[in-house]
């Protein structure tokens, strides 16, 4: 089963940023919890995951993102999500997960939010 996935990264200022498109569901995110994972093993604490072009989350995804933020957070570090669709904003706060991520609308709104 092929599935709609790509994950480009980028950094500013000490910040990595996540850019996702497709679809986040159990054969991508485990690539984004690996990328994660490298991120933080090489020193990385500051993430933003940008999930304007995201078109599906599961619960896996949602789990594994709950997992990272832990472990980031553990390790004095955060994680930011970014230009949630509306359809994405609903299904985290039916979830919780609102109260536990920050979200923006605006990149430099989440950039400024690590100072």
């Amino acid at each position: 089963m092929l599935t709609n996935f790509e994950m480009q990264t980028e950094e500013k200022n000490e910040i990595v940023i996540l850019r996702i498109t497709g679809e986040l569901d159990a054969l991508a995110a485990p690539k984004v919890k690996a990328k994660l994972i490298d991120m933080t093993d090489s020193g990385k604490k500051k993430f933003i995951i940008d999930l304007k072009n995201v078109d599906h989350i599961n619960s896996l995804a949602m789990g594994i993102l709950r997992g990272r933020l832990r472990e980031v957070q553990e390790d004095s570090g955060d994680i930011k999500l970014l230009n949630l669709s509306e359809h994405l904003t609903s299904i985290f706060e039916m979830v919780g997960l609102d109260e536990i991520f920050e979200m923006f609308k605006l990149e430099q709104d989440a950039l400024d939010s690590f100072n």
